[in-house]
């Protein structure tokens, strides 16, 4: 007979932390929280905004004697004493300085919730076969809906900001990942545009520094979604960088857009501040991305400046006094990697371009042209997809040619390959791929297809989606199972723990709010099974990527948070990245 208190994975009713709070604070109006001795939260009421795996709000009392407290928003919690273990917090959302603003979180992250189901099933239409009408249509349904989630997002992490108190969560992260990161997020939605997008990294930059990678993520987020949106026309470039005087941190984002008046830069980091009304009704926004960047910079004591022409884009560069992490240097190789430097020619949009040649820079590679009739010595040919079908070829038959492409395009790889391509990248450009596929290519070696690749579909590995609503679990099944995946679903954390105890998966995604058991939990404890099933890529899927959500969901075993909405080429990308990895082939 099992322990009184203990949980199986198949248990489909509440957990004992859930009854003993739901007993103790019955009829309670108010948020409610059960909390351990190391002040982690065992169960946590819908009206407190939080949920169990994460750290408690106050610090836990010196005594087990009953006491009041108060957090950093101001809410004043009354703490039981300790009983069996746990303690008992309410706080009455009347007396709060900020219930307006938690008011606000609550019904933007459940507004969220069925918007995110609606882009993501708006995109799987979009691959269909549509009329040129039908087409539009869902276009139009696609930009209304995002232009209402972005407004979502910033209205919650303006109304976060305005407590007035900004924690900052220190500790390493490599600026490659986190620039790659962002530019990859916003990459479709930069392609739909038709936009270029890419993301480079000074090779004298420490490759590991320390810093709170969620709040910089959140910079460069609002500082390059800004740029997508005002960029009719043309590319936007990612750029991490060491500051002015060769230390710190230096997050450069560089567009072709329209440009900020001289009159108008002032005004766009304050709240609600933008360049003239006109661009509120072609954006859909309300102000508040930059004026949310501004305050997290001087939280940082870092600076933000911008340059801009109008009719010839802007650069927004934020200068942050960051330290590079112990024993961590810069990014240069300590010996050449290849014996004679190459010859290349590139034939891409210009961020493209940028990266790719930034990136063989590291092997001392020469840049040369390429002629009308496509004759040329260079070693390789880097090409855009989009070039003529008939001029690829030709290059191909000339030299050894890689074609870059947006992840949409994959389906098009057998052509290419038919062509005579000897291999292909995906935007936006990884410097490590760039660097692998081009030593290949001038090696003579012709590119193996990735297991996510249209032409191998069948068996490209099985996939767990654990998410309780059900339109987002048909979204992320239905986008992985045209990929050739093969896919179950689990509704709550414990029917996902249990699946994970008896089958292998390749890579489980895991929304982070479910009942029963959440994200969080279910994640902690299948990192305590044996052998490989402990080991399982988790991908932590959440629509609130606050950086307290995203510590909780790191410290429980996370492989990668992503956020929500997850159009489908994103997610096949996560699941081809983390299934490679899940068997042990190189990225």
């Amino acid at each position: 007979m099992r322990p009184k208190n203990s949980m199986s994975p198949s248990d489909q009713g509440r957990s004992p932390a859930q009854d003993a709070l739901c007993s103790a604070t019955r009829g309670w109006p108010g948020a409610a929280l059960a909390v351990g001795p190391d002040g982690v939260i065992l169960s946590a009421s819908s009206m407190s905004g939080l949920c169990e795996g994460m750290k408690a709000p106050f610090e836990p009392p010196p005594t087990p004697l009953a006491a009041q407290m108060t957090d950093t928003a101001g809410r004043r919690w009354r703490i039981s004493q300790d009983v069996d273990g746990m303690r008992f917090a309410t706080a009455d959302l009347r007396e709060s300085p900020d219930a307006a603003r938690r008011f606000t979180a609550a019904v933007s992250h459940e507004i969220r919730t069925p918007l995110n189901g609606i882009l993501g099933m708006i995109e799987l239409i979009e691959e269909g076969d549509l009329s040129a009408a039908q087409r539009e249509y869902a276009a139009a349904i696609r930009k209304s809906g995002a232009r209402l989630l972005d407004l979502l997002n910033n209205v919650l992490d303006y109304s976060r900001l305005e407590a007035g108190d900004i924690p900052l969560d220190e500790g390493p992260f490599d600026p490659s990942d986190l620039v790659q990161d962002v530019a990859e997020l916003l990459s479709h939605r930069a392609h739909a545009s038709g936009l270029d997008i890419a993301a480079i990294v000074d090779p004298n930059l420490p490759r590991t520094m320390i810093g709170d990678s969620g709040r910089l993520r959140q910079i460069l987020f609002n500082l390059t979604g800004n740029a997508v949106k005002f960029t009719p026309a043309g590319a936007v470039l990612i750029e991490a960088a060491s500051g002015p005087d060769g230390s710190g941190l230096s997050l450069i984002v560089r567009d072709t857009g329209v440009g900020v008046p001289a009159n108008a830069r002032a005004r766009l980091f304050e709240a609600f501040g933008q360049v003239s009304a006109a661009d509120a009704g072609r954006d859909g926004g309300v102000g508040l991305g930059l004026a949310i960047v501004a305050r997290l910079v001087t939280a940082m004591k870092g600076e933000i400046s911008l340059v801009s022409q109008v009719g010839a884009g802007a650069m927004f560069r934020v200068d942050l006094p960051l330290k590079a992490a112990v024993g961590e240097g810069d990014r240069k190789p300590s010996s050449p990697r290849v014996v004679r430097p190459p010859s290349v020619a590139v034939s891409l949009p210009p961020s493209s371009a940028m990266a790719c040649l930034t990136a063989l820079a590291e092997d001392g590679a020469r840049w040369v042209d390429v002629e009308e009739d496509g004759a040329t010595d260079a070693d390789l040919i880097i090409v855009d997809a989009a070039n003529p079908p008939a001029r690829i070829e030709a290059l191909a038959r000339r030299r050894p040619t890689l074609v870059v492409m947006r992840p949409q395009d994959r389906a098009l790889i057998g052509q290419f390959r038919d062509m005579g391509c000897a291999g292909y990248l995906i935007r936006p450009l990884r410097a490590s791929s760039v660097l692998e596929r081009a030593r290949l290519a001038i090696g003579g070696d012709v590119q193996a297809v990735a297991s996510g690749d249209p032409a191998v579909r069948a068996g490209a590995g099985q996939v767990l989606i654990a998410d309780d609503n059900a339109v987002n679990a048909l979204l992320a099944k239905s986008a992985l199972s045209a990929a050739g995946y093969r896919v179950d679903v689990a509704g709550t954390g414990a029917e996902a723990l249990e699946r994970a105890s008896a089958l292998a998966y390749s890579v489980i995604f895991m929304d982070i709010r479910m009942p029963v058991m959440n994200g969080i939990e279910a994640t902690r404890r299948i990192r305590r099974l044996p052998g490989a099933a402990g080991e399982t890529p988790i991908i932590a899927l959440t629509a609130d990527l606050s950086p307290d959500v995203e510590d909780s969901a790191r410290d429980a075993g996370v492989s990668a948070i992503a956020a929500k909405p997850i159009d489908p080429p994103r997610l096949r990308q996560l699941a081809e990245r983390w299934a490679r990895a899940s068997a042990g082939v190189a990225g």
